[in-house]
């Protein structure tokens, strides 16, 4: 990997964490290293081990293809699949969805 494609991969990683809403910090504990490793992998300062990088693509929730090469579309975050549902589905899908969605409601206040 060069230093091109390490940076590439470096604001991958970084785009998908501040889309998630988390700190460098909080994101470094959830991977369990420290926060100046992440912080050298972040800024493409040092190259992350394999099961680091596994670990960072399990928690971004993004595939190894997505992560190393960018090879693939970025999944959307949760909003994202509301909003592109709802500019996306016709009336009766969006029917279907209230009434699957109700009865999650409804179940989780029983």
């Amino acid at each position: 990997m060069n230093q091109e494609q390490l940076k590439a991969m470096a604001n991958r990683i970084k785009k998908r964490r501040e889309l998630l809403g988390y700190t460098q910090e909080q994101f470094a504990e959830i991977i369990e290293l420290s926060a100046s490793s992440y912080t050298k992998i972040e800024n493409a300062f040092q190259k992350p081990a394999l099961n680091t990088l596994v670990k960072i693509a399990v928690k971004l929730k993004v595939s190894l293809d997505y992560l190393v090469f960018g090879g693939e579309k970025e999944p959307p975050a949760d909003q994202d699949i509301a909003t592109a549902v709802l500019d996306y589905a016709d009336t009766n899908a969006l029917i279907h969805a209230k009434e699957v969605l109700s009865k999650i409601i409804r179940a989780k206040t029983k």
